[in-house]
């Protein structure tokens, strides 16, 4: 009975949850998200029936074809052969599979050490906020991308490694996201009778203030998927990522680069998947960023 009380008293009604209709509703009514939603969904296809849809998916995974280098475009390669014969398309299409998952683990990484120091920081203030909110300064005077390179020089090049060093290059802007959220909150009618009522602060922090950012942090995730594509395929294109004969687009356009003037299509078309698969998450994002804060409606 108390903890229905507690739960009645405590409940932020001045932000409510967002009607997920609503959003849907909303992102289906704008061209642009459309368009995103869509690059989304064929990266998605992609890379769950990747080994089912490639027309070569042993050529996609690395197996070598001499005999057809660096064939152009048409014919049953659609988008031409590498240097080593290998169908392009399949290898695009195997590769949006590492792509996509090292970007969903970068961020759910970043979010779970970065939402929770950022809501306890702001919550609790002081010198404990101090601490945090410095620690996140530290770690934001390098650019994400040059943090991961020094962090990969130190741990070795690799894929696996590539996703923990951009993870933690990236876990500090959720860290100031949530902060800023929980500390216009901190002092809100519904946290201090939770407070008042004896509610533990671990669980206003968990019930009342975490919830409260999921709506930023959603924005700045679906974001943030398509950079780290981006990114993961800077560190790749440097030999800093997946290493050959792994089927990802940054590693593609690096080995096609010294081929671009005559076989352009070794570079381009990995190049495009990952602009496309970037612009998706970015046009779906400026959508979500829209509906939660109407203040900021695009032009």
């Amino acid at each position: 009975m108390i903890g229905a009380n507690v739960e009645a008293v405590a409940a932020p009604q001045e932000l409510p949850s967002r009607d997920r209709g609503r959003v849907v509703r909303a992102l289906l009514a704008d061209p642009l998200s459309v368009v995103g939603l869509v690059l989304i969904t064929l990266l998605v296809v992609a890379a769950a029936l990747g080994p089912w849809i490639a027309p070569f998916p042993d050529q996609g995974a690395g197996q070598t074809n001499i005999g057809e280098a660096l064939l152009p475009p048409g014919g049953e390669h659609l988008l031409g052969t590498d240097r080593l014969g290998r169908d392009m398309l399949s290898r695009i299409i195997l590769g949006a599979r590492p792509a996509l998952l090292v970007s969903l683990l970068v961020v759910g990484l970043a979010v779970l050490i970065g939402a929770p120091l950022g809501a306890i920081a702001g919550y609790r203030g002081g010198r404990l906020d101090e601490a945090i909110m410095r620690l996140t300064d530290l770690f934001l005077a390098f650019p994400p991308l040059l943090l991961a390179m020094a962090i990969i020089a130190a741990l070795g090049p690799g894929l696996e490694r590539a996703a923990l060093a951009l993870a933690i290059s990236w876990w500090p802007w959720y860290a100031r996201i949530t902060r800023g959220v929980a500390a216009s909150l901190r002092e809100r009618p519904f946290v201090d009778a939770a407070r008042s009522i004896g509610v533990p602060e671990r669980t206003i922090v968990r019930r009342h203030i975490l919830p409260n950012a999921i709506s930023p942090i959603l924005v700045q995730a679906t974001v943030d998927i398509g950079t780290v594509i981006l990114a993961a395929g800077s560190l790749a294109f440097i030999g800093l990522g997946a290493r050959p004969p792994a089927p990802d687009w940054g590693l593609m356009v690096s080995e096609g680069r010294t081929f671009i003037l005559d076989q352009w299509w070794y570079s381009g078309f990995p190049g495009l998947a990952i602009f496309l698969s970037v612009l998706g998450f970015n046009l779906v994002g400026d959508t979500l960023r829209d509906i939660f804060d109407p203040r900021q409606v695009r032009r």
